[in-house]
């Protein structure tokens, strides 16, 4: 299972984007298991967009990506989006705002979302 991070609506994404990236990598929980993709915007030709995936194991790597993320956006001092997508492409966005007034609630909406299975693919064989 995995999920992948976006950021948005900042005045610097790609340096929110590389603090994000080096706060997740300094979890021990999740250590090795995040990769960097590059994906282009749809409707932007040429537009290229980064991509924080995280690969969620078994154990508590959900808690750890969640409670990181909850952290993470609770110390920013601007304004800075991040759109979660959890592996069966359910996502969610949070801001700023809505981590410092309520920490504990935007952590439990991650976990949450990352926690859903993955769609089952119906073949349609009976």
């Amino acid at each position: 299972m995995q999920a992948s991070i976006e950021i948005g609506d900042s005045a610097d994404d790609l340096a929110e984007f590389e603090s994000l990236h080096s706060w997740l990598a300094e979890s021990a929980s999740l250590r090795g298991a995040l990769t960097l993709e590059q994906t282009m915007k749809p409707g932007e030709m040429g537009a290229v967009s980064d991509v924080l995936v995280v690969a969620l194991g078994s154990g508590g790597a959900v808690t750890a990506l969640a409670a990181s993320l909850g952290s993470w956006l609770f110390s920013r001092r601007s304004h800075v989006k991040i759109k979660v997508t959890a592996a069966d492409g359910s996502s969610i966005e949070l801001d700023v705002k809505r981590a410092k007034g309520d920490q504990a609630g935007v952590e439990e909406l991650l976990r949450e979302t990352l926690n859903r299975p993955p769609k089952q693919i119906d073949s349609g064989e009976a």
